[in-house]
């Protein structure tokens, strides 16, 4: 009588769907801050619909916040951040990981002049308040 023989299996599970969200909100005018939503779509998945433009609702005189989530992972898939005309500057806060809002704020520096007004980091996540204008290459 032989032993019975025990067959293994070996599993391997490869992750490779890995999202990386940052928030991005945009206060300015509302032809501003859709061209910045343009740029970055163009660069990264939305959640934001294509046809969806900022607007203003309220005429009270009180700013209006835009906001969308994109997803910049992975990296290497991204196209750039085109270079953008803008009318006047837009205030944009971005939040998510650390590595996603430094790769958000990168991709941002190749289509418009940034300038970082605040920065706040905690455990794992990092908001960071920014002044984009046009950039160089915009104006021609």
């Amino acid at each position: 009588m032989g032993r019975p023989t025990e067959e293994r299996t070996a599993i391997t599970v490869t992750v490779t769907d890995r999202h990386e969200e940052v928030s991005v909100q945009l206060s300015g005018a509302p032809e501003d801050a859709d061209a910045v939503f343009g740029a970055l779509v163009a660069a990264y998945p939305c959640d934001r619909d294509a046809e969806e433009h900022p607007h203003l609702v309220d005429q009270s005189g009180h700013p209006t916040i835009w906001s969308a989530t994109y997803d910049v992972a992975p990296a290497e898939t991204a196209a750039p951040v085109a270079a953008t005309a803008l009318g006047a500057p837009v205030a944009a806060e971005l939040s998510g990981s650390y590595a996603a809002v430094d790769r958000l704020a990168q991709a941002l520096s190749s289509g418009f002049a940034v300038e970082v007004e605040h920065a706040v980091s905690g455990d794992g996540e990092k908001q960071l308040r920014v002044r984009l204008t046009s950039s160089p290459a915009a104006n021609g």
